[in-house]
Protein backbone atom coordinates (compact mmCIF):
# COMPACT_ATOMS: atom_id res chain seq x y z
CA UNK A 1 0.00 0.00 0.00
CA UNK A 2 2.88 2.24 1.12
CA UNK A 3 4.59 1.66 -2.61
CA UNK A 4 1.39 2.54 -4.30
CA UNK A 5 0.96 6.38 -2.77
CA UNK A 6 4.82 6.82 -3.25
CA UNK A 7 4.99 6.66 -7.34
CA UNK A 8 1.57 9.29 -7.36
CA UNK A 9 3.11 11.45 -5.04
CA UNK A 10 6.56 11.77 -7.08
CA UNK A 11 4.48 12.30 -10.19
CA UNK A 12 2.72 14.94 -8.29
CA UNK A 13 6.33 16.86 -7.55
CA UNK A 14 7.48 16.44 -11.14
CA UNK A 15 4.51 18.12 -12.30
CA UNK A 16 4.41 20.96 -9.78
CA UNK A 17 8.32 21.76 -10.41
CA UNK A 18 7.87 21.93 -14.52
CA UNK A 19 5.16 24.68 -13.97
CA UNK A 20 7.68 26.41 -12.02
CA UNK A 21 10.18 26.41 -14.76
CA UNK A 22 8.12 26.90 -17.53
CA UNK A 23 5.30 28.85 -19.04
CA UNK A 24 2.57 27.51 -20.28
CA UNK A 25 1.34 28.68 -23.00
CA UNK A 26 -2.30 28.17 -21.48
CA UNK A 27 -1.63 30.97 -18.90
CA UNK A 28 -0.61 33.68 -21.50
CA UNK A 29 -4.74 32.98 -23.39
CA UNK A 30 -5.88 35.46 -20.88
CA UNK A 31 -3.52 38.25 -21.89
CA UNK A 32 -4.29 41.55 -23.18
CA UNK A 33 -1.47 41.21 -25.73
CA UNK A 34 1.26 38.24 -25.98
CA UNK A 35 4.32 37.29 -27.42
CA UNK A 36 5.53 33.81 -29.23
CA UNK A 37 8.96 32.90 -27.47
CA UNK A 38 11.55 32.79 -30.04
CA UNK A 39 15.07 31.01 -30.33
CA UNK A 40 17.60 33.19 -28.59
CA UNK A 41 15.07 35.22 -26.84
CA UNK A 42 15.38 35.83 -22.82
CA UNK A 43 13.17 37.42 -20.66
CA UNK A 44 15.17 40.83 -21.11
CA UNK A 45 15.02 39.96 -24.63
CA UNK A 46 11.41 40.23 -24.79
CA UNK A 47 10.89 42.79 -22.47
CA UNK A 48 12.93 45.32 -24.97
CA UNK A 49 11.30 43.75 -28.50
CA UNK A 50 7.90 44.79 -26.65
CA UNK A 51 9.32 48.13 -25.04
CA UNK A 52 8.77 47.68 -21.71
CA UNK A 53 10.81 46.66 -18.74
CA UNK A 54 11.88 43.72 -17.33
CA UNK A 55 10.00 43.54 -14.04
CA UNK A 56 6.40 44.02 -16.00
CA UNK A 57 7.07 41.15 -18.19
CA UNK A 58 7.66 38.79 -15.23
CA UNK A 59 4.81 40.36 -13.08
CA UNK A 60 2.83 39.66 -15.66
CA UNK A 61 3.92 35.80 -16.11
CA UNK A 62 4.27 35.27 -12.30
CA UNK A 63 7.88 34.07 -13.62
CA UNK A 64 11.54 34.94 -12.20
CA UNK A 65 14.47 35.54 -14.24
CA UNK A 66 15.24 31.88 -14.00
CA UNK A 67 12.15 30.94 -15.20
CA UNK A 68 13.13 28.62 -18.26
CA UNK A 69 11.60 30.21 -21.69
CA UNK A 70 10.46 27.13 -24.70
CA UNK A 71 10.75 28.15 -27.85
CA UNK A 72 7.00 28.22 -29.36
CA UNK A 73 5.61 29.37 -25.55
CA UNK A 74 3.53 32.37 -25.83
CA UNK A 75 3.77 34.62 -22.81
CA UNK A 76 2.08 37.78 -21.83
CA UNK A 77 3.22 41.44 -22.23
CA UNK A 78 2.13 45.07 -21.66
CA UNK A 79 -0.48 46.38 -23.74
CA UNK A 80 1.48 48.54 -25.76
CA UNK A 81 0.81 52.41 -25.32
CA UNK A 82 -1.10 54.11 -28.07
CA UNK A 83 0.66 57.33 -28.82
CA UNK A 84 -1.54 59.80 -30.24
CA UNK A 85 -0.51 61.31 -33.42
CA UNK A 86 -0.24 65.57 -32.89
CA UNK A 87 -3.10 67.63 -33.60
CA UNK A 88 -1.58 70.19 -35.73
CA UNK A 89 0.48 69.50 -39.15
CA UNK A 90 3.74 70.80 -40.32
CA UNK A 91 4.87 71.36 -43.42
CA UNK A 92 8.81 70.23 -44.38
CA UNK A 93 9.26 74.06 -44.41
CA UNK A 94 8.36 74.44 -40.91
CA UNK A 95 9.83 71.05 -40.00
CA UNK A 96 13.13 72.58 -41.40
CA UNK A 97 13.09 76.33 -39.65
CA UNK A 98 11.92 74.97 -36.45
CA UNK A 99 15.30 72.39 -36.96
CA UNK A 100 17.10 75.83 -37.30
CA UNK A 101 15.57 78.01 -34.73
CA UNK A 102 16.34 74.96 -32.15
CA UNK A 103 20.17 74.20 -33.29
CA UNK A 104 23.20 76.87 -33.50
CA UNK A 105 23.82 77.45 -36.91
CA UNK A 106 27.28 75.76 -36.93
CA UNK A 107 25.53 72.29 -36.55
CA UNK A 108 22.31 72.94 -37.99
CA UNK A 109 22.80 71.54 -41.65
CA UNK A 110 23.93 68.04 -39.65
CA UNK A 111 21.11 68.34 -37.63
CA UNK A 112 18.86 68.62 -41.04
CA UNK A 113 20.31 66.03 -42.70
CA UNK A 114 20.33 63.26 -39.69
CA UNK A 115 16.29 64.25 -39.10
CA UNK A 116 15.71 63.75 -42.81
CA UNK A 117 17.80 60.43 -42.35
CA UNK A 118 15.80 59.51 -39.13
CA UNK A 119 12.18 60.51 -40.14
CA UNK A 120 12.25 62.04 -43.53
CA UNK A 121 11.73 65.33 -41.87
CA UNK A 122 8.40 64.00 -40.81
CA UNK A 123 7.42 65.07 -37.46
CA UNK A 124 4.69 61.78 -36.99
CA UNK A 125 7.44 59.05 -37.59
CA UNK A 126 7.12 56.13 -34.99
CA UNK A 127 9.80 53.69 -35.79
CA UNK A 128 8.85 49.78 -36.59
CA UNK A 129 8.70 48.76 -32.95
CA UNK A 130 7.15 51.62 -31.62
CA UNK A 131 10.58 52.61 -29.63
CA UNK A 132 11.61 55.85 -30.97
CA UNK A 133 9.94 58.77 -32.05
CA UNK A 134 9.82 62.03 -33.81
CA UNK A 135 12.06 63.41 -36.28
CA UNK A 136 15.77 62.52 -34.47
CA UNK A 137 14.09 59.00 -33.72
CA UNK A 138 14.66 59.64 -29.80
CA UNK A 139 14.30 56.54 -27.96
CA UNK A 140 11.89 57.05 -25.49
CA UNK A 141 11.86 54.60 -22.93
CA UNK A 142 15.65 54.89 -22.59
CA UNK A 143 15.99 58.63 -22.19
CA UNK A 144 12.68 59.16 -20.02
CA UNK A 145 14.53 60.35 -17.10
CA UNK A 146 15.99 63.50 -18.35
CA UNK A 147 13.33 63.99 -20.93
CA UNK A 148 10.88 65.76 -18.00
CA UNK A 149 14.06 68.74 -18.48
CA UNK A 150 13.19 69.93 -21.63
CA UNK A 151 9.32 69.44 -21.08
CA UNK A 152 8.83 65.98 -22.75
CA UNK A 153 6.85 64.29 -20.29
CA UNK A 154 5.54 61.26 -22.57
CA UNK A 155 6.59 59.64 -26.02
CA UNK A 156 3.53 62.05 -27.76
CA UNK A 157 5.92 64.62 -26.53
CA UNK A 158 8.29 63.65 -28.84
CA UNK A 159 5.63 63.68 -32.18
CA UNK A 160 5.97 67.73 -31.05
CA UNK A 161 8.98 68.81 -33.79
CA UNK A 162 9.77 71.51 -31.66
CA UNK A 163 9.86 69.33 -28.69
CA UNK A 164 11.92 66.74 -30.22
CA UNK A 165 14.20 69.25 -31.87
CA UNK A 166 14.86 70.24 -28.23
CA UNK A 167 15.26 66.95 -27.23
CA UNK A 168 17.79 66.26 -29.78
CA UNK A 169 19.81 68.96 -29.48
CA UNK A 170 19.90 68.42 -25.89
CA UNK A 171 20.94 64.51 -26.43
CA UNK A 172 23.94 66.43 -28.79
CA UNK A 173 25.28 68.07 -25.77
CA UNK A 174 24.62 65.02 -23.11
CA UNK A 175 26.94 62.87 -25.34
CA UNK A 176 29.67 65.62 -26.46
CA UNK A 177 28.53 64.96 -30.10
CA UNK A 178 26.26 62.87 -32.65
CA UNK A 179 26.65 59.86 -30.18
CA UNK A 180 23.25 58.13 -31.19
CA UNK A 181 22.90 59.06 -34.61
CA UNK A 182 26.44 58.15 -35.64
Amino acid sequence: MVNRKRPVLVCAVIAICSLGTVVPSAQAASCAATYTVKSGDSWWRIAEKNNTNLRKVLTLNKAKKSTRLLVGSTVCVPVPAQVAPPAQKFTRAEVVQIIREVWPDELEERALAIAQRESKLRPDAISGSKCCYGLFQIYYRWHKTWLPIVSVNSASDLLNPRLNAIAAYRMYQRNNGWGPWE
